[in-house]
């Protein structure tokens, strides 16, 4: 017989396991799509920044690619490891996934027009007028179809295998992420619009945040494809092996991870053209707190590698800074 009335409720092993119970409190289906939530989630996205950068930066380096350490260094909460490309799909998909449901379900048709004209793109007063919502929503989707399919499949078959952990803990910072990007810009905030030639300053930041977001985003492919070609030019007859060369480009001058680089500017010019909504501005700084520390770790590891390292090249992401 199983008793119904005097069971005892079990606490939880770790503080943690309150906050996640009041998480998913809050995020039921049936309360999710409201803008309370959607405040409180981005504000904890933000939150999440300070120990992720501390974690990252001072207590351990995040196992995957070159930082996977096999044998008896691999630690076991780590869990196991799976193939590089099919755990960038996992991890990065959920934010396309985000941006088509909130789209396809979600959207407001006033806040996605493109201004007095239920249409996303409109002429005004002689002026070509495009809903920004749309706009940034649309680079949102582009980086992350580059992210989750284009990218993996042009992996190399031999990358290092991605820890379970790792695989784990992006996929809910993507499922945060979609979420807080897709539904505030289909139905919380009506971006003003853009508009050709830029009738306000308004108008000029936003053209501003979309020409640094398309150059960052420049910057990351092209940082990505010098360092994937590097290995594929040179370790062609050596297909099981993993080794590592110094990268000779342009991009590479000052700073050991361009490609760092190029995603922060991206999240930057992301929060420029949403006029520094708090979504935006929380991944723009939770993307600095995890990918900085990331830099860091590959300058000091290529610094430990190579003793003929390009002595100007003194910076790990951002040249002059850090």
């Amino acid at each position: 017989q199983h008793a119904t009335g005097n069971l005892r409720q079990r606490r939880p092993t770790f503080q943690s396991g309150i906050v996640l119970r009041y998480i998913l409190k809050r995020t039921t289906m049936n309360s999710l799509f409201t803008e309370e939530n959607h405040i409180f989630i981005s504000k904890l996205f933000l939150v999440l920044s300070l120990p992720t950068f501390v974690i990252t930066r001072y207590v351990i380096v995040a196992p995957f690619g070159r930082h996977v350490q096999d044998g008896k260094a691999y630690r076991w909460w780590f869990g196991p490891q799976f193939d590089a490309k099919l755990s960038w799909f996992v991890f990065e998909s959920p934010n396309l996934i985000w941006s088509w449901y909130c789209y396809c379900y979600l959207r407001d048709s006033e806040i996605m027009s493109s201004g007095s004209a239920a249409t996303m793109v409109s002429f005004d007063n002689n002026r070509l007028q495009i809903s920004s919502n749309v706009m940034v929503l649309s680079l949102f989707t582009l980086h992350y179809v580059n992210r989750a399919v284009i990218y993996p499949l042009r992996m190399n078959s031999n990358s290092h295998r991605v820890p379970l952990l790792v695989t784990a803990s992006a996929t809910i910072v993507t499922m945060l992420n979609g979420y807080i990007q897709s539904f505030y810009l289909v139905r919380v905030y009506k971006l003003p619009p853009l508009t050709l030639p830029p009738s306000s300053w308004i108008n000029v930041q936003s053209w501003l945040g979309i020409l640094v977001f398309v150059v960052g985003m420049i910057i990351n492919i092209k940082s990505d494809a010098v360092l994937r070609n590097l290995r594929r030019q040179r370790n062609s007859d050596r297909d099981n092996q993993k080794t590592y060369y110094i990268p000779q480009h342009r991009l590479f001058t000052y700073i050991s991870c361009p490609n760092f680089f190029g995603e922060i500017l991206e999240w930057f010019g992301f929060a420029i053209a949403s006029q520094f909504s708090l979504p935006a501005m929380a991944f723009f700084i939770y993307t600095a707190s995890n990918l900085i520390p990331r830099g860091i770790a590959h300058h000091e590891w290529y610094k430990q590698k190579f003793e003929d390292y390009p002595l100007e090249r003194k910076w790990a992401v951002i040249p002059f800074v850090v």
